[in-house]
Parts: C-alpha cells; structure tokens; sequence
C-alpha cells in the first residue's frame, strides 16, 4: 500500500538587493515516490496558497510546493518595503531553487504574471508553465469596464468591507459564486489577502509581456480559459497575449476560478500536458 503523502510547513527566507525581502511560508506535498520535476503552484490577487488545496489533492503522484505570495496568507509583507513585479519573480526564483532548481509552474491569475516574469528574466528555472488567465491589462481599451470596477472594489475595500470588494471583483466580471464553499482555510487571512491585492500589486496595471524572450526561452506555454470567462475581460487580456505569443488557448471547465472550483478536471488536463 502505497503511504500518504507528507506535508511540510516551512518558511522561506528571500533576500533583496539590500538584504532580507520576504519571509515566504512554502507547503510541500511530498508523495513516497515523486514522478518528475517538483511542481510549483502560484496563486493569484485576493487569496492564498490554499486556493490550491483541492488542486493539489489531486495531484498525489507529483511532488508539489504552494507558497503564500509576500503579503498574502501566512508570509510576511514586504521586509524591505519592495512590492514591486520583480521582487514578487525574485521571489518565485527563490522558492523553485530551494525545490531543486527547475520546476513545473501553475500560475493563476496574477500568479501567471508573477511566473511570465520569471520565465522572462530566468528561463532555466522553467520546465514547463502553465498560464491559467494572467490579466494583461495593457492590453485593454482603456474604456473598458474593468477598470471602474476595479476602481469601486477598491473604494470598498479602503471602507473595510472585504466581503462587498469580493462580490464586487466576483459577480461583475462574471466568476460567479464558488462552486465548492470557502474552507476556514481560505477565509482565514482573507482580509489581508484583499488589501495586499488592492494597494500593494498595482504593478499588474503596467506589465506588458516580453514576447520575445517568452518565444525565445524554449520554455512551453500552456494558456489556460475558463469556459465561464469567455465574455469577460479575462478573456479578452487572454486574446491579447495569445496574439501576442502566437498560441491558441486551451479551454477548462468552469470560469476564472476552475483550478478552485473543478480541482479534479483541471489537475487531469495539467498533468496530461506536463507529461
């Protein structure tokens, strides 16, 4: 009979230009017999690494490592003030080192931002990536309805009302209700996950894909779309990088939240493209 997977809790210390930058806290998932490269998820703005917890659950042959991203969950903010895209890429470099040095990635959302960065910038660290909706602002109108909700999310936000800024960055960009409930897990640090969104990770706003250093890495991009998302704007960031990279994105059920809400589904679909 083949015995459960170990789980670890470990911090991670990241160091900046001037010194220590993050304190990250990094969950392991160690099966008795690990097929492959470690597999590195990241999770996007709002939440934290239990966004992952049913993913991962189904994912028992792989070796897989969830970190809070600085700000988010359990991990400290900012030790040296730096919240910038970089230091978030320095950051995912420190914990795909401290794996083994080269890793599958999973990326959601902001997360796929943090991890096109990176692959930019490092791709030796890369196996393969996965890109699950990274919102590629640039690419908007700048008309577009996002950003008034964007902006009314935030307003809430600064009122202390997290719950409103939820439904508001929710159902107006069509993610719709979860399909599984919230777990304590996930509710438990959802505040500060929130404001760590709104008024630390404004860099999202202003990132614009290398695109040739993304072709030029050798590294496959797996662009993922929630069936739900097809109207919305992640769908349109989508189009733009897809255009951008010359790819056709691969369609998985549910909308901008699948890996959360269809764990078992996208786990399938991932690792048969990691194979």
């Amino acid at each position: 009979m083949a015995k459960d997977p170990q789980h670890t809790d470990t911090p991670l210390q990241v160091t900046g230009e001037h010194g220590p930058s993050a304190r990250l806290l990094v969950r392991n998932v160690v099966p008795s017999q690990a097929d492959g490269l470690p597999l590195v998820v990241v999770h996007g703005a709002g939440v934290d690494s239990s966004f992952y917890d049913g993913l991962v659950a189904r994912m028992p042959s792989r070796r897989t490592i969830a970190y809070d991203r600085r700000g988010c969950g359990q991990s400290s903010d900012a030790l040296d003030g730096d919240w910038s895209l970089d230091a978030q890429a320095r950051d995912l470099a420190s914990v795909i080192r401290a794996a083994g040095g080269r890793a599958d990635v999973v990326a959601h959302s902001l997360g796929a931002v943090v991890a096109l960065r990176l692959l930019e910038r490092a791709p030796q660290l890369f196996r393969r990536l996965v890109a699950y909706e990274p919102p590629i602002f640039c690419g908007l109108d700048p008309n577009d309805e996002v950003f008034a909700n964007i902006a009314r999310a935030r307003k809430a936000l600064a009122r202390h009302r997290s719950s409103t800024a939820l439904y508001l960055t929710t159902q107006r960009e069509s993610i719709g209700e979860p399909v599984v409930p919230y777990s304590e897990r996930e509710l438990q640090c959802r505040e500060r996950n929130m404001q760590t969104s709104f008024s630390r990770e404004t860099w999202a706003f202003d990132y614009a894909p290398d695109y040739d250093a993304i072709r030029g890495s050798g590294v496959p991009v797996l662009l993922c779309i929630g069936r739900q998302s097809d109207s919305t704007y992640h769908a349109r960031n989508l189009d733009f990088l897809c255009q951008g990279l010359g790819a056709e994105p691969v369609v998985m059920p549910g909308g901008h939240n699948g890996p959360r809400d269809y764990p078992g589904e996208v786990a399938g679909a991932i690792l048969d493209w990691l194979r």
